[in-house]
């Protein structure tokens, strides 16, 4: 037991160094393409990061269906079941538990004399993302109560979704802010960028090392995220641990929050904007992309648990946006950790009547 808790130390500490390299090369990245700090935040890194789980809930949608009726293969049931709640997962987890995380970093990060408490960002790119959440969040939640007789219609929605991130996309990537600045090593927030990891001698680093590094990066942030869950779950095997509350709570943490750890790198090098674009951003995404897979391949019927997270969700949302809105441009990052209530309601609702 020892070795795996030592194990899960080290995975950590390198999935912290890898987004320092994923990090370090967006930046860098940003500036070669002229893009603001909140568009760099928002759509390079969440959707660079949120991507690869993506790909989970499809997969496991499609699964279903090809292997439905096979031995031993996964039912569309099944398939369904996993997908839906991995859909729900990211923008819930995002919305709570990310949030809570961002927020007690400053925080540590201030008690260690390395930042102030003020939480310091782009606030139109910030209300844009929650704007753009709320319009794609609300047309997936009511896909779900559209009737029977008028299904054909989800595909409406779903392609109404993608089209929303569409809008986002161009609207995000044309807000003129003024761009990370590499010339005189400088960001949009007057941060020093330091110098590329793979070129640390280079003024100005060619374009096909920054990409190299910014792939690189990615790789190794879900290659060691994947070796933490596997990792995770072979310490709940051990500790006998209820398969509810690995597929609903232990999981969706091991999944997502390592590949958020980018927000954690960019808070301590005072870089808000980049580290709350990354959240909001992939709060967009998720809310987008996966969602409208979901809606169209799936019955997108909600049970309990789904409703649940649902609600939590917007309604940490709505009570972060909306005291964000009210701190003018300095924020609190106590405020933040209030998602964090959100998440421990959901987690008790889940974990008490298995207890």
């Amino acid at each position: 037991m020892l070795l795996d808790i030592v194990m899960i130390l080290v995975l950590l500490i390198s999935i912290v160094l890898a987004c320092n390299v994923f990090t370090n090369a967006i930046e860098w990245l940003g500036e070669k393409l002229n893009l603001s700090a909140g568009a760099v935040g928002s759509v390079l890194a969440a959707v660079g990061t949120a991507l690869p789980e993506t790909i989970v809930p499809i997969v496991a949608i499609v699964t279903g269906v090809l292997s439905a009726g096979k031995n031993g293969g996964m039912s569309v049931h099944a398939g369904e079941e996993i997908g839906l709640g991995a859909i729900l997962g990211a923008p819930f987890m995002l919305a709570t538990l990310a949030m809570f995380v961002s927020g007690l970093a400053i925080v540590v990060y201030h008690l260690m004399g390395k930042r102030s408490l003020e939480l310091v960002i782009d606030r139109s790119q910030f209300f844009r993302d929650k704007g753009y959440f709320f319009v794609a969040y609300g047309l997936a939640i009511a896909a779900a109560f559209l009737p029977a007789n008028l299904l054909h219609f989800k595909w409406i929605v779903a392609i109404a979704l993608l089209g929303v991130y569409a809008l986002y996309l161009k609207q995000t990537l044309s807000a003129p802010h003024a761009p990370l600045d590499a010339h005189d090593h400088k960001d949009s927030e007057g941060h020093e960028l330091d110098p590329l990891f793979l070129d640390p001698k280079a003024e100005e680093p060619c374009m096909k090392r920054v990409v190299i590094q910014t792939i690189l990066g990615l790789l190794g942030i879900v290659g060691l995220a994947h070796l933490f869950v596997h990792e995770i779950q072979h310490i709940s095997e051990k500790l006998h641990l209820n398969a509810m509350i690995l597929s609903l709570i232990i999981i969706p943490i091991a999944t997502e929050l390592p590949e958020k750890f980018n927000s954690v790198v960019w808070l301590g090098h005072h870089k808000d904007t980049l580290a709350i674009g990354n959240l909001t951003g992939a709060m967009v995404f998720q809310s987008c992309i996966p969602v409208a897979v979901g809606v169209a391949f799936t019955p997108w019927v909600f049970n309990s648990e789904a409703q649940l997270s649902i609600f939590l969700c917007l309604l940490s949302s709505i009570v972060i946006t909306a005291l964000l809105f009210r701190c003018g441009k300095n924020g609190s990052p106590f405020v933040m950790m209030l998602g964090g209530i959100a998440y421990g309601i959901f987690v008790w609702q889940v974990v008490s009547p298995l207890l």
